[in-house]
């Protein structure tokens, strides 16, 4: 059992030193429609429901900008 916990402890140190030798490579801006503090959030006109803008459905309707789930 001791060698189980100790093997478990010596992949997570590996693991560890791997990711501190090569960084992951995401970038760190955020993307298009997203500030630095979050998302927009917009209501659905038919339910009243706030959600952020980036999953909501947009429509154009008779020249005004709707948003729905």
């Amino acid at each position: 059992m001791i060698k189980l916990l100790l093997l478990a402890l010596l992949f997570f140190l590996g693991y560890s030193f791997f990711q501190a030798l090569f960084p992951s490579r995401r970038s760190s801006k955020p993307p298009a429609n997203r500030s630095q503090n979050g998302e927009q959030m917009v209501q659905d006109p038919q339910c009243g429901t706030y959600l952020p803008i980036g999953d909501a459905l947009s429509a154009n309707i008779r020249g005004q900008h709707h948003y729905f789930c």
